[in-house]
């Protein structure tokens, strides 16, 4: 008979979790994984798998722990003002001290992990799930007479998502505040009525 795990699973990945997203990939090893999670090298193996399945286990808690939130924030946006609050929340986030790291998920697209296939599917996932979220921002916008009239919300959804990714993609050396207001104060003043 087995013997039960001394470590909580749910635990010890979130602590993996934490250093895939600041190491990312390719730059973890298994002895700053195992240091963080507080386990050993046959505990890790035993419970999660490789390094690659690990890896996969983590961007799923990343999803849970942080993409689903942040979704549900998505989905209370209901006016193009709360659109460019939104964005507004996430630069002034850049700029504070509980500033974190770069989107686990954007690290894992730009780097030699985002060809893996599962890894690849996990990543697409996420960015259909966000652009599915901003279509249904825009199709309150436009239900409340606030879009401007020709505006596809599809394309819409798929603007604002690629300019959430490249703001995202500064949190290391964020846009300055002032400036990178004034662009998505522009951009969201393209959909206006």
């Amino acid at each position: 008979m087995p013997r039960p795990k001394s470590f909580d699973p749910d635990t010890v990945l979130a602590e993996a979790m934490g250093v895939f997203w600041e190491k990312g990939y390719d730059a973890a090893s298994i002895s700053d994984l195992t240091a963080a999670m507080g386990i050993n090298r046959f505990s890790l193996y035993d419970t999660f798998g490789d390094k690659h399945e690990l890896y996969l286990k983590a961007l799923d808690s990343y999803h849970e722990r942080i993409v689903e939130p942040h979704l549900a924030k998505i989905d209370a946006i209901d006016s193009l003002d709360a659109l460019e609050g939104y964005f507004s929340m996430i630069i002034e986030y850049q700029h504070s001290d509980e500033h974190s790291k770069c989107c686990m998920m954007h690290m894992a697209a730009t780097s030699l992990i985002g060809a893996d296939a599962a890894a690849k599917e996990k990543i697409s996932a996420v960015c259909n799930q966000a652009h599915h979220a901003f279509c249904g921002v825009f199709q309150r916008i436009k239900d409340k007479g606030e879009l401007r009239e020709g505006i596809n919300i599809e394309a819409a959804a798929w603007i604002v998502k690629i300019a959430q990714t490249g703001l995202v993609s500064f949190s290391a050396a964020p846009i300055p505040e002032v400036q990178a207001k004034a662009a998505f104060k522009l951009l969201v003043g393209q959909f206006r009525a």
